[in-house]
């Protein structure tokens, strides 16, 4: 079967191909925004007429005729923008994706060659329109047909993630034993078989950094050379944070697509379970401070990053991803399943109070939410649980392993 991935790379532009990036990606923002600006006031008309990519794409020339600027960036990157904001609409429309809203130069820029014959590499470089050779590392070998290249910024570092498209065989079903996983805050992933899956976290050195640099923003002028430079220094460090979490999360959960059938975890609501609970004038909230630790630390352990990537990669070898209810799997026993807010006796022990099974307190959670995925919990309905079928582009597992250590 055919399968599209995505290879991304790091580049080195020069500082004149530096800034035509730029100008692209700012030209892409510009033509979104204005185009979703049309569609909206197009809607609000008693007779709008019927706007898509093609339609707003007729209306290229005369706008490049007002705005001449927009001749120095390669056109094809502005007809791909344009096809972006379909989609936008068309995922809006299908109840995946939010309503488009308007870029931002904040999130950064970013911009796409759609045709194949456009650009061309060689080891060390790659040949974009307009811009050239421009230098990149690439790391590993390119398999498969080229189909497009993104370019993207992220903290000052420029990447060209290129999307493949090569035939694969189906993956035969993997028969190794399921399991189910725990994530939790002190231990990040619990599996039911006892191990545990150790994750970076952002340490106390490194939130003191963070500390410090938001404070050198915070302390220089607004609009200020220094201050653009403070804040480029604080976005530099919180992308390799990312970056380290990002890796890990990538190698761990490869080990588990990898290593089992059935893969069972907690349909969790990050959104709400990291919501403020500042409250407001009339009603402020209470406990606001720990709460934010705890939706600091919780985050730091990206479960929605986690799910996403053994969900995909789950459709790479063979497994299967369940996601069951969460509700009270940490006060439910794996044994007689039996329910009591007394059967957790600590952050870290678990006794029953019907049967008087022992166990660590996450190991026990894991096993409560393999058993609800299976169906194998005697007296404890499954809850909401539901087989992920989420389809997502497809990408390269990265190489290397994850150390997996029995939990104390």
């Amino acid at each position: 079967m055919l399968q599209r991935c995505a290879y991304r790379f790091r580049l080195y532009p020069t500082p004149e191909q530096e800034a035509l990036f730029r100008l692209t990606g700012g030209a892409c923002r510009f033509l979104y925004n204005l185009a979703l600006e049309q569609r909206r006031l197009e809607w609000l008309r008693s007779q709008p007429r019927h706007l898509n990519a093609v339609a707003q794409g007729a209306e290229l020339p005369a706008l490049k005729q007002a705005a001449p600027w927009l001749r120095e960036v390669p056109h094809h990157t502005l007809i791909q923008t344009l096809r972006d904001l379909d989609r936008a609409y068309r995922n809006w429309w299908s109840g995946t994706a939010a309503a488009p809203s308007y870029r931002k130069r904040r999130d950064g820029d970013r911009f796409r060659f759609p045709d194949p014959k456009q650009f061309r590499f060689e080891e060390e470089r790659i040949f974009l329109p307009k811009a050239g050779w421009v230098r990149w590392v690439q790391h590993r070998p390119l398999r498969g047909t080229p189909k497009n290249v993104t370019i993207s910024e992220d903290a000052g570092c420029w990447y060209a993630a290129v999307q493949v498209e090569v035939e694969v065989a189906e993956p035969a079903p993997i028969t190794a034993p399921a399991v189910g996983i725990d994530l939790g805050v002190t231990k990040p992933l619990v599996l039911s078989t006892g191990n545990l899956v150790y994750l970076p976290r952002t340490g106390e050195t490194e939130r003191r950094r963070l500390a410090a640099l938001h404070r050198k923003v915070a302390r220089k002028r607004k609009g200020s050379k220094n201050r653009a430079k403070a804040k480029h220094a604080l976005a530099r460090y919180q992308a390799h944070l990312a970056r380290r979490r990002r890796d890990a999360a990538h190698k761990a959960t490869t080990i588990l697509a990898k290593s089992h059938g059935v893969i069972v975890l907690e349909d969790l609501r990050v959104r709400a379970m990291t919501a403020s609970a500042k409250g407001t004038l009339e009603q402020p909230g209470t406990n606001v401070r720990a709460k934010s630790g705890l939706n600091r630390s919780l985050l730091d352990v990206a479960p929605g990053q986690i799910r996403r990537m053994l969900e995909y990669k789950a459709l790479w070898y063979g497994s299967t991803v369940i996601a069951v209810n969460p509700a009270y799997t940490s006060q439910t026993c794996s044994q007689c399943g039996h329910v009591h807010a007394e059967n957790r006796v600590s952050q870290a022990a678990f006794l029953c109070c019907a049967c008087g099974h022992a166990e660590n307190a996450d190991v026990n959670a894991a096993k409560v939410i393999l058993q609800r995925g299976t169906g194998g919990l005697p007296g404890v309905a499954c809850g909401s649980s539901r087989r992920s079928g989420r389809k997502q582009e497809r990408r390269p597992a990265m190489a290397g392993s994850r150390r997996l250590q029995a939990a104390e």
